[in-house]
């Protein structure tokens, strides 16, 4: 029987060929459209790893000021690591540049498209889209640096996946950048030369092999010390002699403060010698008055002996009585000369004390100058310190996180150190990989921490320095206002022991006078007057009661005046012990100084320029990180298609039952079993499915196919050349999926039909409950025709249903499409109008000074996760006059304005909280939204420049990027990077031209697809009604009569269905398209003209003329002899 069964398969195909070959088109169409798409980003991406490990791509490279000596060469490869010397000259070729490399032989090797691989003396190897732009070819002379070349191999190289001049750039032209590889002896001529316009870059590119980590190989590098005199680069050297004035500031500063230090120490000692006889001489000097006046007194009858404790008590009660005594002056002028040499010793001393006075207040300002020159750099010092800890923390966390990336799956997750709690975060990590088996993992965790606490140590002792020297400054200023008014007093002093010695001799000659003799002593001739007179022999007389009073009165400031001199002497001395201690210290200070200095800001920097691993190269694997949408793409238009496959093979199945009911009643009734007739009704379905998936597959993977997607790509990024792979999955879905699908549909409908019985299924009798439903439907008093139009959509409500769900599936597809296209068209409008600068330079070396004509502006790069990715967000500060983005800004630190891109892109809008995150210094950003203003070619964040400057910690009037409406003269060695608005042109276009494949692609096959269900579905209708148009043929309706019975209400199903699905398609589509461009960090702009929907419309129902117009054939091939057919 099974044999019997047999013969009508082949029977079954031809009477049905129309309808399996579209079956068969639209299961080839929808492999072809996901294998093509998917094969060529699978072909891309595991193309790239195969050429990496061909060509021995890099593990990473590093940049260096001076060349490694050989010695240093031999330490990395003595441990394992492969190192390549990746020198290169950059040259003029008219308005191009082109970068000339030695040929290389280990590292990132030459794939040819054409010609050798390795270049002969004279020859040169070219990378294939600058050959192409140049029309260059093989055996092509090339003239570089005044040298000729033949051409010899045109390829690719690893490293230059995508050819950007700087890996700041952000577009590829191969108009104006290329490279070239020459021997080694044509390279050293060139360079011989001399006509290269930069100089030569010092460039290393390196294989780990496993012997090492990246991060253990930077360290490596860091050990090495660099010889400063062989660096080139003058905007370093610049910068390096910015950072060491400040050092030579501190060190001068501490210098004149030891200097000052000791001058003032040295007049103080000084000062203090002559203390003891500044003391004595005052209680000389009041000693010798005093006996001078006892002696007086005594010569002249009173006896009365005064000291220091009484002579004021005595002498006040001898002037009470002016009658008590007489007398008369004898020779005594030996002692009167004898106590004006002791004034007059005491003079001098008090001269030497306050000379020590003006050399120790000379020495106390020179102290506070060199303090303050010592604190006017503590704060440079201490934000020096924690910016250097600060860059080693960031450096720290972006290697930690791409070295921890892979353990994410086994739950260890990163999410950076900070500044305080870095040990900690680190013992814990640390302690996890232990427990995990990973111990080399912890060990580089253990040596991470120790770096960091050497760091944090520089970073405290620093700190505690500057600290100290604040004291210090204090300290020093108060010893400074202490000598200062010691100074102040110095000339009282002088002149008050004159005012002394002049009163006392005033005395003496008014007692020599009284006595009639008269004699003019001054500070000169005292002596000898007094000596002429002690020889005379001359007696004098003298009135006691005035003396006395004169006396008293000396007597008496004399007292005062030596008490504050032995209280100024007091003080004097511990200034002097406070001088010493204070100059052990300012030594002790500037060892510790020069001791801190030497090992943390000698600035013997390391010979590092750069050091970038391959997986942050954006040169490196860039076509493949662009095709990751497309393949995301494909397989979600695989899925939404297989669910439309699903369906359709469903009613077509059920379609066919229905019509083969007869059939199969009567093979029941002959003994056939249901499992031989399942086999029977699933072989064809099965088969044709496998045909079209096989067909499909076959294209997908062709140059039609893989082929054609993979252009624009292999067109704009140089890639070395790819044989079509076929992925196991893609071979599955495409070979395996559609029969599994078709012969588990197939089966669950047929087993179904089966289990009726025989009878009922000769009879071919419908299900009660939906025909009378259908029938017993009350339409009310319709007109006859739209009546039975639409008893037959509702008689046909299963196949109209299809054709809605086809239209919505095919829509989905289409409205992805359109969105991608309306997406790139959007964005690269957006670009060019929100552009309204011509130049935007982003510096490395910023100028002191804003160049004429530029406009300064401050960046700041933050981070924010969005759909699992971790987006870049620029934080922009400019001047409320900044022209070219006049955007009125918030005042305050929490407050900012976002662009549109922005708030879509988080989801945030007016007055929500937005926090950014600064994975660098391991700090979060919490600002509230102020504003929202319109701006979707970038996720931006705007704030005031001086807010900005303020909020993260930068110098009045910094900046890092100058935009200007023309050209600025703008040494290349200071910049990172330069933009143009026509390079922002090209970058937007490049969206539009490597998308272009695909959606020319999902556009066409998702019309072709609705065409064909709609000609499915709709023929079943036409099958399904194949009795009733017999039988109004033979009724006498003619053909287009018959066509608004059974045809034109199907517009009305298309026109209805179009009207819903259209906008529930777009809505649908933009709620997963954010999904699709998660990783890319611009605004969504998916908004459809009022001409994109009518071309939809005008689309859709163009299709429907296009079935109509075949299905009314189909009308024409049923004659009336169907009613005798299928009479019992």
């Amino acid at each position: 029987m099974q044999r019997i069964l047999s013969k009508r398969v082949l029977r079954d195909i031809r009477e049905n060929l129309l309808r399996y070959l579209a079956l068969f088109f639209l299961v080839a169409m929808v492999m072809y459209m996901v294998v093509a798409i998917v094969g060529a980003s699978e072909t891309i991406m595991q193309g790239t790893e195969e050429s990496a490990a061909v060509h021995h791509r890099e593990d990473g490279q590093f940049g260096v000021f001076v060349p490694l000596t050989d010695s240093e060469v031999t330490q990395i490869t003595d441990k394992g690591v492969t190192v390549q010397q990746d020198f290169s000259l950059d040259f003029h070729q008219g308005q191009a540049t082109l970068r000339i490399y030695q040929a290389r032989e280990k590292i990132d090797l030459f794939a040819p498209e054409q010609g050798a691989e390795l270049p002969m003396q004279g020859e040169i190897l070219l990378e294939q889209h600058y050959a192409e732009k140049h029309e260059l070819g093989l055996g092509d002379t090339l003239t570089v640096g005044g040298r000729d070349f033949i051409v010899a191999g045109i390829g690719s190289t690893p490293d230059y996946d995508a050819t950007y001049e700087k890996t700041s750039d952000t577009t590829v032209d191969s108009n104006l950048f290329g490279v070239g590889f020459v021997t080694a002896e044509d390279y050293e001529a060139l360079k011989a030369g001399g006509q290269n316009f930069r100089t030569e870059d010092y460039t290393y590119t390196y294989l780990l092999n496993g012997a090492m980590t990246d991060q253990e190989l930077k360290e490596l590098l860091q050990s090495f010390e660099l010889d400063r005199s062989k660096v080139t680069d003058i905007y370093f050297l610049e910068m390096l002699a910015d950072a060491e004035e400040t050092k030579n500031d501190i060190q001068d500063g501490i210098r004149e403060l030891l200097d000052g230090v000791n001058e003032l120490t040295d007049g103080v000692d000084e000062l203090a010698e002559h203390n003891t006889d500044l003391t004595d001489a005052a209680d000389t000097l009041f000693d010798a008055m005093l006996e001078q006046v006892n002696d007086s007194l005594e010569d002249a009858g009173v006896e009365v002996t005064l000291t220091s404790s009484n002579y004021e008590q005595q002498l006040n009660t001898m002037i009470a009585d002016p009658h008590a005594y007489t007398a008369s002056m004898q020779e005594d002028l030996q002692d009167i000369k004898k106590s004006l040499d002791e004034l007059q010793e005491f003079r001098d001393g008090v001269k030497s004390y306050t000379d020590g006075v003006n050399a120790a207040s000379a020495g106390g300002g020179a102290l506070v100058g060199g303090m303050s020159k010592i604190t006017e750099n503590s704060a440079a010092l201490n934000q020096g310190a924690y910016g250097i800890f600060n860059a080693i923390l960031g450096m720290v966390n972006e290697q930690l996180k791409a070295q921890l990336e892979p353990y994410a799956a086994y739950g260890i997750t990163f999410s950076g150190l900070t500044l305080d709690g870095y040990g900690e975060q680190l013992d814990q990590m640390a302690a996890v990989f232990t427990q995990k088996g990973a111990s080399q993992t912890a060990a580089q965790l253990a040596a991470v921490k120790g770096q960091l606490d050497t760091v944090a140590q520089f970073r405290d002792g620093v700190k505690a320095y500057t600290a100290g020297v604040g004291e210090a400054a204090g300290g020093s200023q108060q010893l400074f206002g202490g000598l200062s008014v010691l100074y102040t007093a110095s000339e009282p002093l002088v002149s008050g022991t004159d005012a002394v010695v002049d009163a006392l001799m005033d005395m003496v000659e008014a007692q020599l006078k009284e006595n009639n003799i008269t004699v003019d002593l001054t500070a000169d001739n005292y002596k000898e007057e007094l000596d002429r007179l002690a020889a005379e022999g001359s007696s004098m007389d003298i009135k006691l009661r005035d003396s006395l009073q004169e006396a008293k009165d000396t007597l008496a400031d004399l007292e005062d005046f030596r008490e504050g001199i032995i209280e100024y002497t007091d003080a004097v001395s511990e200034i002097a012990d406070g001088s010493k201690e204070l100059r052990d210290g300012v030594r002790e200070l500037q060892e510790e100084a020069d001791d801190m200095i030497e090992e943390y800001f000698t600035f013997d920097i390391d010979n590092l320029t750069q050091f970038l691993i391959a997986e942050d190269n954006p040169r490196i694997d860039a076509a493949a990180g662009d095709v990751v949408i497309n393949r995301f793409a494909g397989i979600l238009a695989g899925i939404i298609l297989m669910v439309l496959f699903t369906y359709v093979i469903s009613v077509f199945v059920i379609h066919n039952i229905e019509k083969e009911s007869s059939v199969i009643g009567a093979l029941y009734a002959l003994g056939v079993t249901r499992g031989q007739l399942l086999f029977h009704y699933l072989l064809n379905p099965m088969l044709i499915s496998f045909l079209g998936g096989a067909v499909g597959c076959i294209l997908g993977f062709s140059k039609y196919g893989t082929g054609w997607q993979m252009g624009d790509s292999i067109a704009y990024y140089s890639l070395p050349p790819m044989q079509i792979v076929t992925p196991g999955y893609l071979l599955f879905y495409s070979l395996i999926m559609p029969p599994v699908t078709a012969a588990v549909v197939n089966y669950l409908v047929i087993n179904k039909k089966l289990k009726r019985t025989a009878l009922s299924l000769l009879r071919n009798e419908q299900t009660a409950g939906k025909a009378g439903r259908v029938q017993n439907m009350n339409l009310g008093n319709m007109k006859f025709l739209l009546r039975f139009q639409i008893r037959q959509m509702l008689r046909e409500i299963r196949s109209a249903f299809a054709v809605v769900i086809g239209m919505f599936i095919c829509l989905l597809i289409l409205m992805l499409s359109i969105d991608c296209a309306v997406l790139c068209i959007n964005f690269g409008n957006a670009c060019l109008e929100e552009t309204k600068y011509a130049y935007m330079y982003t510096y490395k070396y910023p100028t002191e000074d804003v160049p004429e004509g530029g406009t300064p502006a401050y960046v700041e790069n933050l981070k924010k996760e969005s759909y699992g990715y971790n987006l870049d967000v620029t934080v922009l500060g400019i001047d409320d006059d900044n022209p070219y983005f006049p955007i009125a800004t918030a005042d305050k630190k929490n407050e900012i304005v976002i662009s549109s891109a922005a708030a879509q892109k988080f989801g945030v809008k007016v007055g929500d909280k937005l926090v950014l995150s600064d994975e660098v210094n391991e700090r979060d950003y919490a600002f509230t939204v102020k504003n929202i203003v319109h701006f979707t070619s970038g996720v931006y964040v705007f704030l005031d420049r001086d807010v900005m400057q303020e909020l993260f910690d930068q110098e009045d009037d910094y900046y890092n990027v100058v935009f200007a409406d023309h050209a600025l003269d703008i040494d290349n060695g200071r910049l990172y990077a330069t933009v143009s608005k026509d390079n922002v042109a090209e970058s937007s276009q490049i969206f539009t031209d490597m998308m272009g494949p695909m959606v020319v692609m999902l556009v066409a096959i998702s019309a072709l697809i609705f065409m064909i269900v709609m000609y499915l579905m709709m023929k079943v209708m036409i099958d399904r009604s194949a009795f009733s148009i017999s039988l109004m043929k033979v009724f006498g309706y003619r053909r287009r009569e018959i066509r608004r019975l059974y045809l034109d209400g199907n517009f009305y199903v298309i026109l209805l269905g179009a009207v819903i699905c259209v906008p529930l398609a777009k809505w649908s589509m933009d709620l997963v398209y954010p999904y699709c461009i998660a990783n890319v960090a611009i605004g969504m702009d998916l908004k459809f003209t009022p001409q994109i929907y009518i071309m939809i419309y005008g689309g859709i129902l163009l299709c429907y003329m296009v079935i109509n117009f075949l299905l009314v054939g189909r009308l024409n091939k049923l004659v009336p002899a169907e009613v005798l057919k299928n009479r019992e």
